[in-house]
């Protein structure tokens, strides 16, 4: 199968990244987090996914030998720090915005899974832990319970399926195909649960407020 599998895009690689940073620098700076720290959570959110998934295939993380991601990267947190922050207050086009990029994130996670090999459900488990390492790191460092832990919706739900739609298609079509369906589908998921108030799923009579 690694014979047949097309390489990973670098520009996919690349806009899937960057479109994170956007997103973490926007979330710390909506969160009163000094310059530096913003800027620290916008790299972090666009490179620590990419970096797990790569260690974890015991590659090279090209988030750092790479020469272009960390242009972009940091190109992209200096937007969502200074500019994309401001439609953190307007719901809808901030959570568009982390559906596609948790839809982009699962597919490049498990496409370079794909790649190398690794059982069905290491495939799947790199497309999840790639969309969701940068936001628990930046979670974590101002003090919020991480999305996948907490009633956050159908987030988790979302990355799993959009992750096994990604496989699903990629079998079956091509990459690109594949690609589009997963961040759809994860980003239809994710933003209609919010929207709609739909509650994570929970354990049987435990309490669902895990907001703090």
């Amino acid at each position: 199968m690694v014979e047949t599998m097309p390489t990973l895009p670098l520009w996919v690689d690349v806009t899937a990244m960057a479109t994170t940073a956007i997103y973490g620098a926007a979330t710390a700076r909506s969160r009163n987090v000094p310059v530096s720290g913003t800027l620290f959570a916008g790299i972090l959110g666009g490179a620590a996914g990419g970096i797990v998934r790569d260690l974890l295939l015991g590659l090279e993380p090209v988030a750092i030998t790479g020469p272009y991601y960390f242009p972009w990267i940091l190109l992209a947190t200096v937007f969502g720090a200074f500019f994309f922050y401001k439609f953190i207050s307007q719901k809808v086009p901030f959570l568009v915005l982390k559906g596609v990029a948790i839809g982009l994130l699962i597919s490049i996670g498990c496409q370079k899974a794909l790649m190398h090999d690794v059982p069905f459900v290491s495939i799947i488990l790199c497309g999840v832990l790639t969309a969701t390492v940068g936001g628990m790191a930046i979670d974590t460092l101002t003090r919020h319970r991480a999305a996948v832990f907490s009633q956050a919706h159908w987030f988790a739900t979302a990355l799993i399926i959009g992750s096994l739609v990604f496989y699903g298609l990629t079998m079956t079509t091509n990459f690109y195909l594949a690609t589009a369906g997963a961040t759809l589908t994860a980003a239809v998921l994710y933003v209609t649960s919010v929207l709609r108030n739909w509650p994570s799923p929970m354990w049987p009579k435990e309490d669902t407020d895990m907001s703090a």
